[in-house]
């Protein structure tokens, strides 16, 4: 297919999907298979976890940096995790305090 009917299959905004394509295929190309489409599928779900431009531009290229590259972004996601696991703690811990003082209504 070509760059037209391929960038309507992937069914979000022309900006988005170029940025993706960019990322994807730094050289340009003109004619798109299914291949392609889980290649760009890879960028879009690399950039929902988190990775930069550059992240994912190496990952692309470099299928030797892969496993480097996703076990730093899951240490630093679940390093954000345990922050939020914090303040979901401190949260319950202030709701347990105000019922025990009876100040919940």
């Amino acid at each position: 297919m070509n760059k037209t009917e391929f960038l309507k299959k992937l069914n979000i905004s022309q900006n988005e999907a170029l940025l993706y394509l960019k990322m994807a295929f730094p050289s340009d190309k003109e004619v798109y298979d299914d291949e392609d489409m889980g290649k760009v599928a890879m960028v879009m779900t690399l950039k929902r976890l988190g990775l930069d431009y550059d992240k994912i531009s190496c990952f692309m290229e470099c299928p030797c940096a892969r496993m480097t590259l996703l076990n730093q972004q899951r240490i630093l996601l679940l390093d954000k995790l345990h922050d939020q696991q914090k303040l979901l703690d401190e949260i319950d811990y202030l709701i347990h305090d105000l019922k025990g003082r009876n100040m919940v209504k």
